[in-house]
């Protein structure tokens, strides 16, 4: 099977974290990356180059000119900025993979969105993606829905991975608040979602 995998974010950890994320999705399975961070360290890109390497990368600074912190609802503990450069990263490393399909005219069965500070404790399974699904981890939903990792075929993770937040908070879909959006653009875009039993924790 070949799999996309889409890195966003922060890469600490990444190469301590390597061998446990390729053994948990599938040595047997062609695993390609794509990753966009934000003014990650050279040490750490460079970690992450050596072993990961990707298809295609973006390291570049995130820039933005709105404020979802001005949205009405926001919780104590929501970090706008770090948030609003999660939809970015993922909206970027969603474009890079894009591209390379467009250009290879190559097939990914599976694309899984993925952050680098996971530990897993069991295998992902992979068997029978169905359209229109998306595929979330139980637990860690936090008033909304577990944002940090999730897979299904091309056309879903496209939904999913192309949030946009600014226009969730604009019809009054969402509170200002990560799960919550995410759930807001599962909701947005018709998908259906499949609860895995994935064990893992963040090593953060």
């Amino acid at each position: 099977m070949r799999i996309a995998v889409l890195v966003y974010g922060r890469l600490n950890k990444c190469v301590e974290h390597y061998e446990n994320i390729i053994a948990h999705i599938g040595k047997h399975h062609t695993i390609n990356f794509f990753m966009s961070s934000d003014n990650s360290s050279e040490p750490l890109l460079k970690g992450f180059l050596e072993l990961y390497t990707p298809i295609a990368y973006t390291n570049d600074p995130v820039m933005y000119k709105y404020d979802l912190g001005a949205y009405p609802g926001k919780r104590h503990e929501t970090n706008i900025h770090n948030m609003t450069c999660h939809y970015i990263n993922k909206n970027r490393v969603f474009a890079l993979l894009e591209t390379y399909v467009e250009k290879a005219n190559v097939h990914y069965e599976v694309v899984l969105s993925l952050r680098l500070d996971c530990v897993f404790q069991n295998q992902f399974d992979f068997t029978g993606i169905a359209e229109n699904t998306v595929y979330i981890p139980t637990g860690n939903d936090f008033w909304g829905i577990n944002d940090q990792l999730a897979y299904g075929s091309l056309d879903t993770m496209k939904k999913y991975n192309s949030i946009d937040a600014k226009t969730l908070l604009d019809r009054k879909l969402s509170i200002p608040h990560p799960e919550c959006l995410c759930l807001a653009n599962i909701q947005f875009h018709g998908l259906q979602v499949q609860r895995v039993n994935l064990q893992y924790y963040r090593d953060v």
